[in-house]
Parts: C-alpha cells; sequence; structure tokens
C-alpha cells in the first residue's frame, strides 16, 4: 500500500475508534454552587456572555479587563458580522455555527432597545465561483428553511452574483453588545486591572496582579485570548494568532452603501455614524496596528467583487487591528481547561488506539476553565460557548448534543497534534 494510502487508513482507524471510545476526551464535572465567585479574565464578546450566563445562575462574577474599558481589542470594532457557516452536511463545524446562530439571533430578539445592538434583519453572502453557488444552493434545498435561508436573485444587478440571504442574519455593534451583557447586578467589571498569573490553591484559584496583590476565586474563566497563553505558556502551541484588519468608509465615499451585511470574502456592513467597516485581512501573528497593506487588501477585494458599490476616490478614514485567537480546526476551545504535559503522559503511548486510552480525568485542572479561540467568529460563536459553559458549571442539561460538546472540547486540539505526530 503506498505510504499516502496507508497513512489515510490509519488516520480513518483512529477516527473511527476514537468515536467509539472517548477517555481521550476527560470530564470530571463538579457543579459550582449557586453563590461561588468566579473571576473571568477578558472582557469582550467572550468574556462578557460567560459572565451574564453565570451571573443569570446565581453566581457572583467579577471580570477583570487590561484595557481601560470593556471590547477594545477583538470585540472592539465598530461593526461585526454574525452569520452560520454554509456547508453543506452535518459536520460539527457546520452545526456548531448555526446553532451559534440561532441562539445570537434569539437573545438579540429579546433585548430592549435592540436597534442600538447592530441589525439581525438582513445579510447576503455569495461568491462568484461557480462550484460553490451550486454547492450553496444545494444547501439551501436540503435545509430547506425558506423562514431563515433562501437562494437570492441577482445583487447590484450583477447577472454573475447569486448567493445565500440569510433573513435573520445581520451585525453587532460589538461595545454595545458587551455593555449590555455587562448590567447584570451579580457582575462586576474591574479595568485596567491586568492578572499576571492564576495559581491554583486546592479547588479554588488565586489570581495575581501588580505588586504582587492576590485574591482568590471558587473558578477561573479564561475569555481573554490573546492574552491566555501567557497565563498558560503549555498552550502556547494551540492558540494561534492571527492578526485581523478591519478598514473604515464613509457611506458618502460609496456609489452604492450596503444596506445589509454583505459577505464575500471578505464582509462590509451598513452604515454606523456614517462609517461602514469592510473587512478584513487574516495576517498572522505580526505586530498590531493599521497598515497601508492591511487598508489596500480590504477596499481591492471590495472593488473585485463589487467593482461597483465604491467610488473611484473612495479611501479608508481609519480602521481597526485585534488578534484574533483561533484553532487548528476553527472551532473554539469551550470546556474544563486541563494540564498539557500530564494529559500527554498519560495517553502518548495509546493516541494510534483510542480505544485503549487509560481515564484521563487526573489532568483535568479543576474549576479552570476555557472560553477560547473564538477567531474571526466570536460575535457568533460566543453565545453557544456560554451557554454550554454555564451547563458544564452548574450539572444542567446541555444545549448541544454530546458529538457537540466533544467538539469543541479542549483536550480534542492537543490529541489530534499528537496523532499527527505519531503518523510521521
Amino acid at each position: 500500500m503506498p505510504a499516502t494510502t496507508l497513512k489515510q487508513a490509519q488516520t480513518d482507524s483512529v477516527k473511527r475508534r476514537g468515536n467509539a471510545a472517548k477517555n481521550w476526551l476527560p470530564e470530571k464535572i463538579s457543579p459550582l454552587s449557586a453563590n461561588a465567585r468566579v473571576a473571568i479574565i477578558g472582557a469582550g464578546i467572550s468574556g462578557a456572555t460567560v459572565a451574564a450566563e453565570l451571573a443569570s445562575a446565581g453566581m457572583l462574577v467579577t471580570l477583570f479587563e487590561a484595557m481601560p474599558e470593556p471590547a477594545m481589542m477583538a470585540s472592539g470594532n465598530l461593526a461585526g458580522s454574525c452569520l452560520p457557516v454554509v456547508d453543506r452536511g452535518n459536520a460539527p463545524y457546520n452545526q456548531w455555527y448555526w446553532q451559534s446562530w440561532r441562539l445570537a439571533c434569539q437573545w438579540w430578539e429579546r433585548q430592549e432597545d435592540r436597534q442600538s445592538l447592530g441589525d439581525l434583519s438582513g445579510a447576503f453572502k455569495w461568491s462568484r465561483n461557480a462550484s460553490k453557488q451550486s454547492t450553496w444552493h444545494q444547501w439551501i434545498e436540503e435545509l430547506n428553511q425558506p423562514a431563515l435561508v433562501q437562494w437570492q436573485a441577482p445583487l447590484y444587478n450583477a447577472p454573475d452574483i447569486y448567493g445565500v440571504h440569510f433573513k435573520q442574519g445581520g451585525y453587532f455593534v460589538p461595545k454595545q453588545v458587551v455593555n449590555r451583557l455587562l448590567t447584570h447586578p451579580r457582575i462586576q467589571l474591574r479595568t485596567q486591572c491586568l492578572v499576571h498569573a492564576i495559581q491554583q490553591e486546592g479547588h479554588a484559584w488565586c489570581l495575581v496582579f501588580d505588586q504582587g496583590l492576590t485574591e482568590t476565586f471558587d473558578a477561573v474563566v479564561l475569555a481573554a485570548g490573546a492574552s491566555a497563553a501567557d497565563l498558560l505558556p503549555e498552550w502556547k502551541d494551540y492558540l494561534q494568532l492571527n492578526k485581523g484588519q478591519v478598514s473604515h468608509v464613509l457611506s458618502r465615499d460609496w456609489l452604492s452603501p450596503p444596506k445589509m451585511v454583505l459577505s464575500y470574502g471578505g464582509y462590509a456592513t451598513p452604515a454606523a455614524d456614517d462609517v461602514i467597516c469592510v473587512g478584513a485581512t487574516f495576517e498572522g501573528n505580526v505586530p498590531l496596528g493599521l497598515t497601508q497593506a492591511g487598508q489596500a487588501h480590504n477596499l481591492s477585494l471590495l472593488r473585485q467583487v463589487l467593482p461597483q458599490a465604491l467610488k473611484p476616490e473612495a479611501q479608508p478614514v481609519g480602521g481597526h487591528s485585534a488578534y484574533r485567537v483561533m484553532t487548528s480546526d476553527h472551532l473554539p476551545l469551550v470546556g474544563q481547561a486541563l494540564s498539557v504535559p500530564d494529559y500527554q503522559e498519560r495517553i502518548g503511548a495509546c493516541v494510534l488506539h483510542p480505544d485503549t486510552c487509560p481515564d484521563a480525568t487526573a489532568a483535568l485542572k479543576s474549576n479552570l476553565w476555557f472560553s477560547l479561540g473564538q477567531g474571526s467568529r466570536g460575535l457568533t460563536s460566543s453565545f453557544l460557548s456560554a451557554a454550554l459553559l454555564r451547563a458544564q458549571m452548574t450539572g444542567q442539561a446541555l444545549p448541544v448534543s454530546d458529538k457537540l460538546k466533544q467538539a469543541v472540547h479542549p483536550a480534542r486540539i492537543i490529541f489530534r497534534q499528537m496523532v499527527q505526530k505519531a503518523l510521521k
């Protein structure tokens, strides 16, 4: 058998047996009491959604944010899209973002004065690629939910632009959403408060601040993606920093300003305070800051797919850059944290035979939790991540299937990397 075929056969075998036995995805849930004190590190959309869920469960929540205000880093864009993934099949990736989108829409619909938080009354996603158009059209037919998703006639009178119309897709204003989430009376926000270290003390956790000051909590949730690896260096290889840059273009510099979110490989949002967000770059782990190259990329991509959208002289008037934290499979890390070295030691000899893996629950870090790696989809994904964490931390019924819970389990990233190394 050729080497490539043999390797694929081995990989498929690992997947089949891994689906039957999940010792390599350890769980040992000890529900927190209703009045537990929980620290959340990071006050962007990920931290804010977790805070709102836990506070609603009766816990006393303190958010620690290093910046002067919440939602200044990855959640610092003026606007960001809220859409599911468009793809056929029932893969966990597709299911996770579909359920995340539906939950985000439901949250928005429950809010008073929700127009200040964004607009989820329509979005259009398209590609000029004929193969993608065909796949998406089939996906819509198989989905058969015309109240949510329909195949759209040409946009901007362009005969080759067909795509997906999400009737409840759209955009959020991240800062407004975060501020709304943090209004619960059981949530306390501490800004300009950098956490230098976290230390386990029995089943509790001690946070270390400037000048050696400390404070102890019953549990900690890491939701500050860009700084999570500083607090847990053993996770650095699994949290990929990817700089994103969004450009701001005045609505008067458009020939046809978008009336709904446009998603085309990049994205454009309707005007907010006369500014339209056009994004976004994926530049890897490079220094932050707006660059001319990034601005040019965003406008060039828009002009390629919609030549009639911008005036010829249109130029960005500003923008925003931040690190997105991503994972290798583009799904978040949601669940109980674990010691990477301990986990590797316990299952290292059996990664190609998952059904023989020993119990790895001893590698779990009691009362330390993740809501990380939301990538560029945090405005969609964070609501479901937070709901799942609440269920796990309180012992309630899960909002997702076991298959989806396992798909975002933090250990799966370590396990897959170990399998890849073993197959080399």
